[in-house]
């Protein structure tokens, strides 16, 4: 059963890019921009953004992004265009940008963003919203946060199926992002 899970995590993990590294739970850094605490085993791939997942990414997958810079996009996807950052760019042009993002790599996909607040990101205001959408029938719930410093993005993205996934990681998300520490 272990080697069938192995397999299983490997496939799914596939799209993400990258060899994928167990990482142990603990303080972990996004680039120099922030750092989180994480409290369970996550899977980690290295790029831009960071992909994290903890049983795949098509059952839950949390991706940062830190000091995004004008003309950078969330996920570059060949072929398709993609919405780029502009450091003119407020709270909402940004949650803008994640939800054009989402229905540029998933057509039909009808991105609804909802309850859009100020939170804390590590020591920076930074804002929060939710997201949720359809991805080949399955409904997607989604949270994102991030704050704005000095003209460019720090973000956190993690989505899950709706139904159970995203109920099972939702305390580690919020434990993450209330773990957030930013420099100084």
């Amino acid at each position: 059963m272990t080697r069938v899970f192995a397999l299983l995590l490997v496939i799914l993990t596939a799209g993400c890019g990258g060899d994928a590294k167990m990482r142990d739970p603990g303080e972990q850094k996004i680039g120099s921009a922030y750092s989180i605490t994480t409290s369970l085993d996550w899977s980690f791939f290295d790029g831009n953004p960071q992909n994290w997942t903890i049983y795949g990414p098509a059952l839950g997958l949390m991706q940062t992004w830190g000091a995004l810079k004008t003309g950078d996009v969330l996920i570059r996807k060949q072929g398709r265009r993609m919405p780029a950052f502009r450091s003119s760019f407020g709270a909402l042009e940004v949650a803008e940008m994640v939800a054009d993002t989402i229905e540029a790599l998933i057509p039909g996909a009808d991105v609804e963003t909802t309850d859009f607040r100020p939170v804390a990101f590590g020591a920076r205001d930074g804002f929060r919203f939710e997201i949720r959408y359809v991805r080949r029938r399955l409904p997607i719930r989604g949270t994102v946060a991030g704050a704005i410093h000095k003209g460019t993005p720090d973000l956190i993205l993690f989505t899950a199926p709706a139904e159970h996934y995203f109920d099972l990681r939702a305390a580690e998300v919020e434990r993450i992002i209330a773990s957030i520490r930013t420099p100084a």
